[in-house]
């Protein structure tokens, strides 16, 4: 009788896992099927039924084929499906959204893309922790939390200067991960830019994205799109007081990369986009970034940027 039940259960174990395979496989399929055949209101469609039911993975690769189409970049189904792993496709999906044409496909396949990456890599802001809301209201561009706008301030980079340390050790976190945060800056850029429906809170979150990637910029010396490994984070987050001395003693990532100082360059004009559409009083200088290349220590970087602000 044991050895009965033993062999149905063994029966009952090899079913389960072959039916799930075989779902998977089917759903692979599909996927792939839909990839390279499906129409766009299909791929839409399917995309946020994706994002509704936590298939991140399914979601991005939806929305960039819809992107892809929109813009004629000519990227493969593979490209969609492992986006993230690919800085030369984030770019060159980055790049065409800037120069490119808003379509209603275009700003939704954008709009499920940067919601399903920011769940995926866990930016979302359900993701956010009771300090980080606390920061990013002391810094005084925005409210999360009621969407709302504080007037009247004007003091936003003399708060960032003196809270440099904290906001390194609270949102270390959100700093890894550089494509995704080229990504998500990218995308709430272009939504910002091209839609009356909400731009202002597109504007807010865009502005978080885009300071969590000048961070990671700045302080990312290996070039492995995180920053969490870097002992110069480390030591922040140990003690956040310690910023200007430790800064004085880091290695910037910005460094003698060149590409790294055009990508800061990049999101500072971001920064001054969102700014405007926030009506958010606060200069962005214009910087070189070859002057940025040859800045060895992250307190220079520091220094040119609250110079005169």
């Amino acid at each position: 009788m044991k050895k009965s039940l033993i062999v149905l259960w063994s029966v009952v174990l090899v079913l389960m896992l072959l039916s799930s395979c075989a779902f998977n496989l089917f759903s692979n399929l599909e996927l792939k099927d839909l990839l390279s055949t499906g129409t766009t209101e299909q791929k839409i469609e399917t995309a946020q039924k994706a994002l509704s039911g936590g298939n991140y993975d399914a979601a991005i690769a939806l929305a960039a084929a819809v992107i892809n189409k929109e813009l004629s970049l000519n990227l493969k189904i593979e490209d969609f499906e492992r986006l993230l792993e690919s800085t030369s496709v984030v770019y060159q999906l980055s790049q065409a959204l800037q120069d490119a044409t808003p379509t209603e496909d275009l700003l939704e396949a954008v709009r499920i893309l940067v919601e399903a990456v920011a769940c995926k890599t866990k930016k979302d802001l359900a993701s956010f922790s009771e300090d980080v809301y606390d920061l990013m209201e002391e810094l005084g561009i925005f409210d999360v939390r009621s969407k709302t706008i504080p007037k009247g301030n004007s003091n936003f980079w003399g708060e960032f200067e003196t809270s440099a340390g904290t906001i390194v050790a609270i949102l270390s976190e959100f700093f890894d991960n550089g494509n995704a945060l080229k990504l998500l800056t990218s995308g709430y850029h272009f939504i910002s830019m091209n839609s009356s429906e909400d731009s202002n809170f597109s504007a807010m979150i865009c502005v978080f994205y885009d300071i969590c990637y000048m961070f990671n910029l700045l302080l990312d010396v290996d070039n492995d799109g995180n920053v969490t490994d870097e002992t110069f984070v480390k030591n922040i987050i140990n003690n956040p007081d310690s910023i200007v001395e430790l800064s004085q003693e880091a290695t910037s990532g910005l460094y003698n990369d060149s590409f790294a100082c055009n990508e800061f360059v990049w999101a500072l004009n971001v920064l001054k986009d969102m700014f405007d559409i926030l009506n958010v009083e606060a200069n962005v200088p214009t910087i070189d970034s070859a002057m940025l290349s040859q800045k060895q220590k992250i307190y220079d970087v520091f220094t040119i940027l609250f110079e005169g602000w």
